[in-house]
């Protein structure tokens, strides 16, 4: 605690030498300011150039010297001189329904550019509304600020109206935040936020601004008000030369390897494409990092893990070499780690393989997994600083014969499903729908947003990604409720983009008075519900490891989504059979503006499915699915141990 005091006194101390400013004359400080202005007009030195400056204002104008486009966020007393510096702005300010949506939509935002997103909110509970947004953020790496307002610096501590201990809550999911106490320091404050939050891996930053502070009116010299550079963040950790020729030994001598890529990659995917034709090596990824590879490439093994391609999986134990490029080990994407990457493990035993990590955290080196050579720095350099010691593939007959077994596999384990009967339809199908349409239509810029559940695992099994930053997603924290404030801030940020919400009914419940701030600004959405009035995925756990014990998972009273819709001005439609479904699409895909599209789809399982306690390569797959949910006369599947989580 002695350290982190410290710090933040050291901190404040820099504040202080960067900014030279005065209380004007509605201040208590009224006696300083003739003194400081007859010392300036004195000197032999030239003046710098002065401004009247509120506290919320000079925030506004640090924000727009640091090229911030959009804000989201939601009004309220304490944060009323910060919002009221947004009036006539060049920044465009959008009202969400609610704060988690306002910081849900500054995530959306973030993740589909790459740019920080800003969410402003009040006080109490405005502040509280916006933990599971913050910490979606940390987990997910995405670089979020959020400014609260907060109560006096006098009433601070006395329990006072719509007061919260919001540093002390936002610490555990921040990377960085600060309690602004005095207006001189403001412009470090916005500064270091916005290089925190873009350095390194991204992420979410606070800073807490006292309603008193954000008042204050202060003459501020010009210089100070541009303290915040467009872009400013920390320089990469240097790249050490015996990792990398020990990677590019491992590289050029694999006979099995495989690209396991993540979303640190989002940035550099030319230089993916160019590692893996030139070495001939397949690409699997997470389902963040999907895209950053083209998944219509022979090289693509699309997206790994619990609901991942089966191909994939079998790809990851079989392989002698793993390449992990901004990827992380995640749990879902690993299986039982006692039986995960068998072969890599055995390779890297005899010199010949292993695992290979690149990452710009240094702590996320053995985190999960012990890596063979751990590449600490920014996934584009390490791959640019690997090109010159890289042999070409080509010719190579061992990578070939490698990824004709990886082609074995995707042509005997394609993404299936068993299609219902009677014409109706599935997730499954109103997906590959979707795929077609977009391909067929050449439609180039389209990003999808998504909730949480089997239609946010489905929509990475039926659609074809081929660009970074298109599937936006809550990966990490599984935030239920997450897809439309996610879409309407990636709209809001790409507007060019077509964006499409996909969504399950239990998701949308959660944030469905969104609509309104999708009405509010006509914001061109397109939104489809994947409707089966159940937490399917939920409920599939519920059979197989509590004997059909269901509880908490169905959602007999929906609202009719069209009519929640159209109560908004917004057009709907409904679709529950594979005739109209094709004619139903074209319809979403041409209107112009916000739409919403129920599809009602008959419940099933996601598979596959990597059960908890199973290797990758143990997975449930297609011609399991009678045994597993009790259909046909087939033999009953059994499980045991803990569902997932």
């Amino acid at each position: 605690m002695k350290s982190r005091a410290a710090a933040v006194f050291l901190r404040r101390q820099s504040g202080l030498a960067m900014t030279r400013m005065v209380a004007a004359a509605t201040t208590r400080q009224d006696h300083a300011r003739p003194r400081y202005c007859q010392s300036r007009l004195a000197s032999s030195r030239p003046m710098p150039s002065l401004k009247q400056m509120t506290g919320g204002e000079l925030i506004h104008s640090l924000l727009v010297k640091a090229g911030v486009k959009q804000v989201f966020g939601y009004s309220g007393g304490a944060v009323l001189p910060l919002v009221d510096a947004f009036v006539d702005s060049p920044i465009e300010w959008y009202t969400s329904s609610h704060e988690q949506c306002a910081g849900h939509s500054a995530a959306g935002a973030a993740k589909a550019t790459g740019e920080v997103g800003v969410c402003i909110v009040t006080s109490g509970p405005g502040l509280t509304n916006l933990v599971t947004p913050l910490y979606d953020a940390m987990t997910d790496g995405v670089p979020l600020l959020v400014l609260s307002g907060q109560v006096p610096t006098g009433a601070m501590g006395t329990d006072a109206f719509q007061e919260c201990p919001a540093t002390e809550i936002t610490q555990p999911c921040t990377k960085w935040n600060f309690v602004v106490h005095q207006y001189h320091q403001i412009p470090w404050a916005i500064a270091e936020a916005l290089r925190i939050a873009r350095s390194g891996r991204p992420g979410p930053v606070h800073v807490d601004l006292p309603k008193d502070v954000l008042s204050l009116k202060a003459i501020v010299p010009q210089i100070e008000e541009s303290a915040a550079p467009v872009g400013v963040r920390d320089a990469p950790p240097m790249l050490e030369l015996p990792q990398l020729e020990e990677a590019a030994r491992l590289i050029n001598g694999a006979k099995k390897p495989i690209l396991y890529v993540g979303q640190g990659a989002s940035d550099c995917p030319e230089l993916v494409r160019e590692l893996a034709h030139r070495s001939r090596i397949p690409v699997t990824t997470t389902c963040h990092g999907m895209g950053i590879f083209d998944e219509n490439d022979p090289l693509s093994l699309h997206m790994l893990g619990m609901h991942g391609a089966a191909y994939a999986n079998f790809a990851i134990q079989e392989a002698d070499l793993i390449v992990a490029v901004g990827s992380r080990f995640d749990d879902r994407t690993t299986g039982a780690m006692q039986k995960y990457a068998p072969v890599a493990r055995a390779a890297a035993q005899d010199g010949t393989g292993g695992i290979i990590h690149m990452d710009i955290r240094r702590e996320s080196f053995g985190k999960v997994v012990d890596p063979t050579v751990a590449l600490w720095g920014d996934c584009k350099h390490s791959l640019q600083a690997l090109f010159p010691l890289i042999t070409d593939g080509e010719g190579n007959a061992d990578r070939e014969a490698w990824l004709n077994k990886c082609n074995d596999w995707k042509t005997e384990h394609k993404f299936a499903y068993a299609k219902p009967m009677d014409g109706k339809i599935k997730t499954q199908q109103v997906l590959e729908c979707l795929n077609e349409v977009i391909v067929d239509r050449k439609v180039d810029k389209w990003t999808m947003a998504t909730g949480v559940g089997n239609h946010q695992m489905m929509s990475c099994q039926f659609v074809r990604w081929t660009k970074p930053r298109t599937f936006i997603t809550s990966g990490s924290l599984g935030v239920m409720g997450a897809g439309l404030p996610y879409a309407i801030g990636v709209k809001v940020a790409k507007p060019d983009e077509t964006v499409i919400l996909v969504d399950g009914d239990g998701s949308f419940g959660m944030t469905n008075m969104d609509l309104q701030t999708v009405a509010r600004y006509q914001v061109p959405v397109k939104m489809m519900i994947m409707n089966d009035a159940r937490q399917q995925m939920v409920w599939v756990w519920q059979k197989l490891f509590f004997n059909s014990r269901f509880l908490s998972v169905t959602n007999p009273c929906n609202p009719d989504f069209v009519k929640l819709a159209e109560a908004y001005g917004i057009k709907a439609l409904s679709c529950d059979n594979e005739a109209d479904m094709r004619k139903t699409m074209e319809e979403m895909m041409d209107y112009k503006g916000p739409v919403l599209v129920d599809w009602k789809v008959v419940p099933d399982i996601c598979l596959p499915m990597v059960a908890p306690g199973k290797g990758l390569d143990e997975m449930m797959l297609l011609k399991d699915r009678a045994g597993l949910l009790g259909e046909d006369d087939a033999e009953k599947i059994e499980f045991e141990g803990l569902a997932p989580s």
